[in-house]
């Protein structure tokens, strides 16, 4: 055997199995080789062993099988041993494992004999290895079906070439819920349980031949939970053509087994939910209809189970409802005079939309249209000559009132012209009711808010307190219908501008040490409520939800917004050192433009004023553009109880210089900081010294200034015709 070892290396990559023959290593003769099979090929189901004998007969000192030369490695797949041998005969059992992925596989085996006088004799048998996947079935719990079968073909298991004495003896399982027969010498694999639980189920129907010999065929009989038939929900779009009926839809849910159990559990808060044996009803809630255009993501949320074989599980289904309506939502000024000639500003959404013929049928006397944006449009309109209200409300086919802008006509107010104490100083900014000609303030002292209204009859001026709970912010709202408060102990009070109905309003349900300092409406419609108590919380109004927009950092902010809602001035207060941040955030594109201050720490709120489109901004004696860059100054110093303040339409300024006691009237319409002052100075006396703030009628006819004196505990409003 060793000299056949010797002489045959050359012919043999690796050795895997000699058998030894002759016990005469010193003879000599003719080596020959034949064998019962020229090549084998199997296919087998992964995990399976596939064995075929192979009978060598020989003249030679004996016989080894090995890898052809210059194949390096033995696959994995392959394997041979020996089984019986004689002088002249040998039997190897070759073994062909489904251990592998699923596909094709080649190789060959070399079987060699040899005498000692270096005659050699070899035979290659080919080799092709077929690897399946495993039979695989597949059912939902609650549909388990026992005439799942599937036929397993003879030769996977029977005879191969060269190989009459593999035959098949019998097939058998030993897992309860596999079975398998014979049908016309085909084997039938079956399933016959159906309370099987969910998962992977794996056995094996094992084939055995008349020599005991074992193959086996793999079986994975998975078993998935139910699921729910669920149609596709499109995108809903809500605009002025929706009727109520598409406001309403049908999903259908339908399990995928009898049996299983749902409910709904759950489902966004705009949408109300019915449950049916095969679908649910769904229907829009009006409240969704309030809301801002855009999209907004409904879901509902199901549980079911199938019994003990499932334990409870949820399923959650979404979609979106596109709000998308034209409306009209603001129009500033919205109180215009008699016979003037003036340009409004009108916010909504799908402006694009409305022809100049649309805008014109809501009054003749628009004159003219300029479209800025979709949300934004220009109208130039010459008032009548009698006062009159106009209404600006588009239709839809909901009759759902979206928006009802107004535009109110009245005669140029004549206001009395005099010196009036006020019971209190303002602790707020004075706010101004334009269509009723009423001031409205918040006082602070001996811990205490107060609310009072300064309203007049052509002669004299009324001061009154309006009954409240300790206002705070305060703020008139929907197009100037509203006063909306807030209280110390985060209450919301509303109250009718025309009745002075109070009404509560939703507050936020835990307040803990908030400060409601400030409420503003922005020009879209939407309402903030800002707590003031240090570092800022920013709420959506009603809803209380925090607002998304990214405000800056400040702290205990000083927030002044401009009367058509389009601006808001964010500043640090005083309370912190510097260097202190301010800003003038642009609604409209979302942008905050930093006000550069020269690190001046003189951050009070009657530091600040805007004017009604946000065009110019002032601090102390300095006067910003719209995008918050310095154009220029007024005065002569930027002492710090000096107070600048701009128009509503931007076009003057009233500076207080308090040093002089005078109050001078500036142009600032130029872009490039050459102001003149124009009229002569307004004097203020000494019991008027500390100005808290002054404001220009809407027709910069009068002015109005809101002044004390701290040492004398006097407050005072005095009226200036220019």
């Amino acid at each position: 055997m060793r000299y056949l070892q010797k002489f045959v290396f050359t012919l043999l990559s690796l050795f895997l199995v000699g058998c030894g023959g002759s016990d005469d290593d010193g003879g000599g003769g003719t080596a020959s080789i034949t064998l019962n099979v020229s090549q084998i090929t199997a296919s087998v189901y992964q995990g399976d062993i596939y064995e075929v004998d192979v009978t060598v007969n020989y003249q030679g000192e004996g016989v080894l099988v090995g890898m052809p030369k210059g194949v390096n490695e033995v696959p994995i797949w392959l394997g041979a041993d020996k089984q019986s041998i004689t002088s002249n005969q040998a039997v190897f059992r070759v073994y062909l494992h489904g251990n592998v992925d699923t596909g094709v596989y080649n190789s060959a085996l070399r079987f060699v004999t040899a005498y000692s006088n270096d005659s050699v004799a070899y035979k290659d048998v080919p080799i092709e290895l077929t690897v399946k996947e495993p039979l695989f079935f597949t059912a939902v719990v609650g549909k388990q079906n026992v005439t799942l079968e599937s036929m397993i073909s003879v030769s996977d298991s029977g005879p191969v070439e060269g190989n009459n004495t593999y035959i098949t003896y019998g097939a058998f399982s030993d897992w309860d819920w596999l079975d398998v027969e014979v049908v016309n010498n085909q084997y039938k694999a079956k399933i016959i349980k159906t309370d099987l639980s969910v998962g992977e189920h794996i056995g094996y129907i094992e084939f055995l031949d008349q020599n005991y010999r074992f193959r086996k065929v793999k079986i994975v009989y998975l078993i998935t939970e139910p699921e729910f038939n669920i149609d596709t929900v499109n995108k809903l779009t809500i605009n002025n053509e929706t009727i109520a009926s598409e406001l309403n839809m049908t999903i259908p849910v339908t399990p995928t087994s009898e049996g299983v159990i749902w409910n709904v559990i759950d489902s966004s808060s705009m949408i109300s939910v019915t449950q049916n044996l095969n679908n649910v009803d769904v229907s829009l809630e009006f409240d969704l209809l309030s809301q801002s255009n855009g999209i907004y993501q409904q879901w509902i949320e199901f549980e079911y189970q199938y019994g003990d074989l499932l334990s409870p599980k949820t399923r959650k289904i979404e979609f979106d409802v596109e709000i998308d309506f034209t409306d009209i939502q603001q129009i500033s000024p919205y109180v215009l005079y008699t016979s003037d000639e003036v340009t409004v500003r009108v916010w909504g959404n799908n402006l694009m939309s409305l022809t100049e013929e649309d805008f014109k049928a809501f009054t003749s006397t628009i004159q003219s249209v300029n479209y800025i944006s979709d949300n934004e449009v220009e109208l130039n309109i010459k008032a009548n000559a009698t006062e009159q209200e106009i209404n600006f409300v588009i239709e839809n086919s909901l009759d759902y009132l979206r928006g009802e802008a107004r535009v109110v006509v009245r005669h140029a107010p004549v206001f009395p012209v005099v010196s009036i104490n006020l019971p209190e100083n303002p602790a707020s900014k004075v706010i101004y009711d334009s269509e009723r000609e009423r001031f409205y303030f918040r006082s602070y002292s001996n811990w205490t808010n107060l609310l009072y209204e300064i309203s007049h009859d052509n002669e004299q001026w009324i001061v009154e307190q309006i009954v409240g709970e300790s206002p705070k912010g305060l703020a008139i709202i929907d197009n100037g219908t509203q006063l909306l408060t807030s209280s110390v102990s985060c209450s919301m009070t509303k109250i009718d501008l025309d009745t002075k109905v109070t009404v509560d309003a939703p507050s936020v349900t835990h307040c803990g040490y908030m400060d409601f300092g400030f409420i503003g409406q922005y020009y879209t419609g939407e309402t903030v409520v800002i707590d003031t108590n240090q570092w800022p919380s920013i709420y959506n109004y009603p809803n209380w939800e925090l607002a998304t927009v990214n405000y800056p950092n400040v702290y205990s902010p000083n927030a002044i917004l401009s009367k058509n809602g389009t601006h808001l001035i964010w500043t640090d207060s005083t309370g912190i050192s510097s260097p202190r941040n301010a800003y003038v955030y642009d609604v409209r594109n979302n942008k905050f433009n930093e006000l550069n201050t020269n690190s001046s720490y003189a951050f009070y709120l009657d530091s600040f004023s805007i004017s009604a489109t946000g065009e110019r901004v002032s601090f102390q004696n300095r006067i910003y553009n719209r995008e918050a860059i310095a154009i220029g100054s007024v005065g002569l110093n930027d002492d710090v109880w000096n107070r600048t303040f701009v128009s509503l339409d931007g076009t003057l300024a009233a500076h207080y210089d308090f040093s002089e006691r005078k109050i001078d009237i500036y142009d600032i319409q130029s872009d490039e900081g050459a102001f003149f002052t124009l009229d002569l100075p307004l004097v203020v006396n000494e019991e008027n010294m500390f100005i808290k703030e002054i404001q220009f009628s809407e027709d910069n006819r009068y002015i109005f200034v809101f002044s004390s004196n701290l040492n004398t505990e006097k407050y005072n409003m005095s009226i200036y015709e220019r």
